[in-house]
């Protein structure tokens, strides 16, 4: 297995659709010189399948490995489809190396809101038994947040996960990134885990995380 290296990550969630915000994506990785561009879901707005492939395609013309998982507001196609183009992963349910850090996803979120990809807390906790990470200090790649935290909270309700709350607390990820919840940007820990709320990009927000010994992250704006 190979040594995990120092790598900037551009964080990005909840474009949905958002062709513009597409396009300062690529212009943020550069300026920033990231290695990685992760999207923690809700890539398109109810879209169909070809609409997320032309915007992760598009991403990838950046020049940067992109890994994804769906959101709630994808089509649910999307959770098994398989990019041709090696600069994207899907990683729902599966574990991929990069830069010598493993990395886990999971797709979906967990509720009744009448979106496209929706799961029961027993189903979450069933599909990531599937996931059991292979080393310590992983990341875990999530559309929904843990449960009851802020980065959950939309401000009038908590709308996470607790079968991904219990995922993190059993497993210990070094670093957890998430969306769903657009008004719980920000930062928090359960135990030694950093787990981080980017905010959505639709609404021109993102965040830059350092990865190596320690975790630093910086919320940011796209424009």
């Amino acid at each position: 297995m190979l040594m995990s290296s120092r790598m900037r990550i551009l964080h990005i969630s909840d474009i949905h659709g958002n062709m513009g915000a597409v396009e300062k994506i690529i212009q943020k990785a550069g300026e920033i010189g990231a290695d990685l561009i992760a999207v923690t879901g809700d890539l398109t707005h109810f879209g169909e399948i070809e609409d997320a492939e032309m915007l992760l395609e598009r991403i990838s013309e950046s020049g940067r490995q992109v890994f994804f998982v769906p959101g709630n507001c994808d089509p649910k196609a999307l959770l098994e489809w398989t990019p041709t183009n090696t600069s994207i992963k899907n990683l729902h349910l599966r574990s991929v190396d990069f830069s010598g850090w493993e990395f886990i996803g999971l797709g979906g979120a967990v509720g009744r809101y009448g979106t496209l990809i929706e799961f029961t807390e027993e189903e979450v906790e069933d599909m990531l038994k599937k996931v059991v990470p292979r080393k310590p200090g992983f990341i875990f790649v999530s559309h929904s947040p843990p449960y009851g935290l802020d980065v959950d909270y939309t401000g009038v309700k908590h709308i996470g996960s607790k079968a991904v709350k219990m995922y993190v607390e059993n497993h210990h990820p070094k670093l957890m990134i998430c969306g769903h919840a657009h008004e719980g940007r920000g930062i928090v820990k359960i135990d030694e885990t950093t787990i981080v709320n980017s905010g959505a990009a639709k609404n021109g927000l993102c965040a830059m995380i350092d990865l190596g010994e320690d975790v630093e992250v910086e919320l940011m704006a796209l424009y």
